[in-house]
């Protein structure tokens, strides 16, 4: 009898840690941490190194440095992952991303306005291709 009521306790025990993880699940779908839980520095700074891939194919294609950010454009074979493409052009906390060619046009920088949303202060985040 004792050896039976182990095992129900058990199963009840199984059970319940079950019924918690399907709720657990149910409650947040989605597997990617929402915005506001630190992955905004994360997603900038992925951004900025995928728009530099497409600032060097820019210059692969034309052979020079893209005028501004407006020329540059995902490769045409995935162009359809990056729509509406003004959001891919945003950093984590939602402002647009500057990109600044150098005056001898050899060289550029990527620059993000940070958590404040205001550019020159300590918490720009800037990508500067090697």
């Amino acid at each position: 009898m004792r050896g039976r009521a182990v095992w129900l306790a058990v199963a009840l025990i199984a059970g319940s840690c079950r019924d918690d993880a399907t709720r657990q699940r149910e409650s947040s779908p989605d597997t990617i941490a929402p915005i506001g839980t630190g992955t905004e520095l994360l997603l900038t700074r992925e951004r900025l190194a995928m728009i530099d891939d497409w600032i060097r194919a820019a210059i692969a294609r034309d052979g020079a440095l893209p005028a501004s950010l407006e020329g540059v454009r995902p490769p045409a074979a995935d162009a359809e992952r990056y729509v509406p493409l003004e959001r891919f052009l945003r950093d984590g906390w939602g402002s647009a991303i500057e990109y600044v060619p150098a005056p001898d046009k050899q060289s550029y920088d990527l620059r993000s306005p940070g958590e404040d949303g205001a550019l020159g202060t300590g918490d720009d985040v800037v990508f500067t291709p090697r």
